[in-house]
């Protein structure tokens, strides 16, 4: 048999064996697929890039041999699986993490870790507050990814300093990101992509000021709550006793900024950028075009490479080279087979089933469907980033709205509740759980999925809860 012939063949048997003619279907395989590889991810058994990636090449090569994607005429598999892809979170990430490495070079991040020492004076649960409730409160202004990429490597290097385990400090820090997001239009991803969608649909009150006044009081006790629980979890590392404290107390942070020009400089330009983020609706209607979060962040980023280029700047060495080789590219690459896998599923058609299904749950009553999107988003949301889970379930809603003739303003309200809150339960619940696994690896020791469980879960549970309680009893004041 020749070459052509045999793979001719294969492609024959593989079509006839996903269509239906052995009892399975394309569709089922493609979630077959979809289950194995966040299993994989889960596993930590390879890393969660590669395993990722092994899933988009099987769906690749699943959809070209029995056309289960069911493409328009003349448009490639391969050109709708990049489609799937948000390059917006991809830029968006891509921007900061310029930020970041460049405040990394001037000592920005030193000079915050002693000074954030000094001020707990060695306390390993002052350090939990302070750069926790600063995470929460910068994730207010701008997103709790930039917010994790500009904290965590500072918490590091402190914790570096003090010879104490990090883990406590950063699961704080991207777990309140996470929560401070929650009450922001910017301070979240998947706040900023149902922000646009309300305004395209004319729904009232989802602006900045907006989010603050119907969310922004859960995040104050969702914050509370969760630094209630790590307080009671880690009261062992509490008791550990950081070495060279007096040491460190003794510093001046000022002496471990190697370039004070450059650092005042990015955080100028840094200011600019979240300034613009906060403002970009404004802008967008003043000068009547639109303006992405991912376009501003790349210009921000594009500005201060410029900006901060030495003068002798060799062309295939030095600061842009350092630049590129700090920014965490297996993270914008694992996020890129993570959109593929669920734009896959929802390609088949199983997220829109899941309209129906939480539709029947709720028994019609359009209070308890809300407190089911709550729940049904944070499950989802603690196996599947927030980020493509919000982007497949803002239709679902839409569609609940049409198909069902129910009121969409607090399911919007809901999905922003449980994506932000169910984030926390895993490492890849969210783009914050994701960037801090990854820093956290630069150091001796790596956050495993077991050891966020077990303060995640518990934590989504809790904030889930108040946010349940919440919409019960003020869904006609706040919500509807």
């Amino acid at each position: 048999m020749t070459p052509t012939l045999r793979g001719c063949s294969f492609a024959m048997l593989l079509e006839s064996r996903l269509t239906g003619r052995d009892m399975i279907s394309a569709e089922q395989v493609i979630l077959v697929v979809f289950i194995s590889a966040f299993a994989l991810i889960l596993s930590e058994k390879l890393h969660r890039t590669i395993a990722a990636w092994i899933g988009c090449v099987i769906i690749l090569f699943i959809g070209k041999f029995t056309g289960v994607f069911d493409l328009a005429e003349g448009i490639h598999l391969e050109e709708t699986m990049l489609s799937w892809v948000d390059f917006e979170v991809i830029g968006l990430l891509l921007g900061m993490m310029v930020f970041a490495a460049v405040l990394e070079f001037c000592g920005f991040f030193e000079y915050v870790a002693i000074k954030a020492v000094k001020l707990s004076k060695g306390d390993p649960w002052m350090l939990i507050v302070y750069l926790g409730s600063f995470t929460t409160l910068i994730s207010l202004f701008i997103d709790n990814v930039t917010a994790i990429i500009i904290i965590a490597p500072v918490t590091l290097k402190m914790c570096q300093k003090l010879e104490i385990n990090p883990i406590p400090p950063l699961l704080a820090e991207a777990i309140l990101s996470d929560t401070g997001g929650v009450a922001s239009m910017v301070g979240d991803p998947p706040n900023v992509m149902i922000a646009a969608k309300a305004h395209d649909l004319g729904l009232v009150g989802f602006d900045f000021n907006g989010f603050l006044f119907h969310l922004g009081f859960i995040t104050l006790i969702a914050w509370g709550a969760t630094l209630g629980y790590m307080r009671w979890y880690y009261r062992d590392w509490m008791e550990s006793k950081p070495a060279h404290v007096e040491e460190i107390l003794e510093q001046d942070e000022w002496a471990a900024v190697d370039d004070p020009h450059m650092m005042k400089l990015t955080i100028a330009v840094l200011g600019l950028t979240v300034a613009a983020f906060s403002l970009h609706g404004v802008i967008s209607n003043l000068f009547h075009f639109e303006l992405g979060i991912h376009a501003i962040s790349l210009s921000g980023a594009g500005l201060i490479l410029t900006l901060a280029r030495p003068k002798e700047e060799k062309l295939r060495d030095g600061f842009l080279n350092d630049v590129i080789d700090k920014v965490e590219w297996q993270a914008l690459l694992f996020f890129a087979g993570l959109f593929i896998l669920v734009g896959a599923i929802g390609h088949v058609g199983y997220l829109t089933r899941v309209s129906g299904f939480v539709y029947n749950i709720a028994g019609g009553s359009e209070l308890w469907l809300a407190v089911t999107v709550i729940w049904v988003a944070a499950c989802a949301s603690a196996v599947v980033d927030n980020i493509p889970f919000t982007a497949a379930m803002i239709p679902v809603i839409i569609n609940m709205g049409i198909e069902y003739d129910v009121n969409t303003t607090p399911l919007f309200w809901a999905l922003a509740m449980g994506a932000g809150f169910g984030g926390n339960a895993t490492p890849i619940g969210s783009s914050a759980n994701v960037m801090t696994v990854a820093i956290a690896e630069r150091g001796t020791h790596p956050i495993t999925a077991r050891e966020w469980a077990r303060v995640g879960l518990p934590v989504m549970l809790i904030t889930c809860t108040i946010a349940s309680l919440f919409m019960i009893l003020f869904y006609e004041v706040l919500y509807v």
